[in-house]
């Protein structure tokens, strides 16, 4: 099961992000994570947001390039060794992790983390087989 990430393509300068995200909220739009990458003179902003083809045409109207990319959300224990357990399932199933970044939760319950694998579907297999929940679209835009 995998869920849409909206990464958005920015120049690395002052105000560039105040402009994504007041372009987000104008389109009504929540983020439920979001990671920042930087170049020296671009930035990659990739974000899991409740309705992503609203904020891919929200943004393009803005004038910022965007793409929509499947990435895997998953559940893990909210407790110390969750996130080794995945990469050590990952490392494991012989499955790379290219990036991967923290989503919203309630404290205490399950923890999330949105990942980018170079083998989603090998990655499926061996967290099922694991017992562990992946999160979807439908989940995610309720959060």
């Amino acid at each position: 099961m995998t869920t849409q990430q909206l990464s958005i393509f920015m120049e690395n300068k002052p105000g560039q992000l105040v402009q994504v995200t007041k372009t987000l909220k104008e389109a009504g739009i929540d983020i439920r994570a979001m990671s920042l990458a930087d170049t020296k003179d671009f930035g990659i902003v990739r974000m899991i947001v409740s309705n992503t083809e609203k904020a891919q045409e929200a943004m393009r109207e803005a004038g910022f390039m965007s793409t929509i990319t499947q990435v895997m959300c998953v559940a893990m224990d909210d407790q110390p060794g969750g996130l080794s357990r995945i990469t050590e399932l990952m490392a494991e199933a012989e499955v790379n992790i290219d990036y991967l970044y923290a989503c919203i939760t309630v404290i205490g319950k399950d923890a999330y983390i949105v990942m980018h694998v170079d083998d989603e579907k090998k990655a499926s297999k061996c967290l099922e087989q694991a017992g562990i929940r992946m999160v979807g679209n439908e989940e995610i835009a309720n959060m």
